[in-house]
């Protein structure tokens, strides 16, 4: 099956003129949400769409230095352009990532790997000071009755071994620039242990089915015919903090048509 590239909302993504990589950054409410992305190729098909791979860091923080608020929710609205191509690619249940170290999520799930990277985290409990902890990210293709979703798997040692998995649902938008929204409850993955305020990661799968060689990200230019580049609004998605109003970064995209 095909479906939208909702795999490119998990951040904010952005097209950059000449394969470089530009940051988006908004400051609200005492508030800052900066996104760094890069896709590549950056020439890309004008209708037909092409393998790509998604390149993100994502960072949340307070102008002052102090630890920032719990991010509880986050829906991303994509733009219609591009395809998340899904059809022959296994698809995991939460049981085989959760718990689990990446080890055996890999070992469980590993046919199912659509992207992996790092992540930071600020660990609070009651009456102790809050530290940051890391480790690594796993995204997986995965269903939750019947459904299509991503499940960001995390994995950290310190200071503990602890395991969460973030789960994004899918969801279709029938009419407006927007085909897809992307959405997922942070606490209810994470509890009260802590919150995830800087990601690294990488997007990008090649699969062999039936005898062909199929990418689970792909993106086309949409540029009008008289013209070789384009650019339009790609996502927009709104943040939820503990005791905060909605935050709402919106990005463009910018693309060529490979000659």
């Amino acid at each position: 099956m095909s479906r939208r590239l909702a795999a490119l909302a998990l951040v904010g993504l952005t097209l950059t003129g000449a394969g470089l990589a530009h940051a988006a950054v908004v400051q609200d409410q005492g508030l800052r949400i900066t996104v760094l992305s890069q896709i590549q190729p950056y020439k890309l098909p004008r209708v037909k769409p092409a393998p790509i791979a998604v390149f993100i860091s994502g960072h949340v923080a307070t102008p002052s230095g102090a630890v920032p608020p719990q991010l509880q929710r986050m829906t991303i609205k994509v733009n219609r352009h591009g395809l998340l191509q899904s059809r022959g690619l296994p698809a995991c249940s939460v049981k085989e990532v959760q718990p689990a170290s990446d080890e055996r999520a890999l070992s469980q799930c590993g046919d199912a790997l659509v992207g992996s990277g790092r992540f930071y985290a600020t660990v609070v409990f009651p009456d102790q000071r809050p530290y940051p902890t890391r480790g690594r990210l796993l995204i997986f293709n995965g269903r939750v009755n019947g459904k299509p979703v991503l499940f960001a798997h995390i994995y950290t040692t310190n200071p503990f071994a602890t395991s969460f998995v973030i789960t994004f649902a899918l969801k279709h938008i029938s009419q407006g620039p927007y085909g897809t929204e992307l959405s997922a409850s942070l606490p209810q993955a994470l509890g009260n242990w802590g919150f995830v305020d800087r990601i690294k990661l990488t997007l990008r799968r090649k699969y062999q089915y039936k005898g062909s060689e199929l990418s689970y990200f792909n993106a086309a230019c949409p540029a009008p015919r008289e013209t070789k580049a384009a650019s339009f609004p790609l996502a927009k998605a709104s943040f939820y903090f503990a005791e905060h109003t909605p935050i709402t970064l919106g990005v463009q995209k910018s693309c060529r048509v490979a000659e």
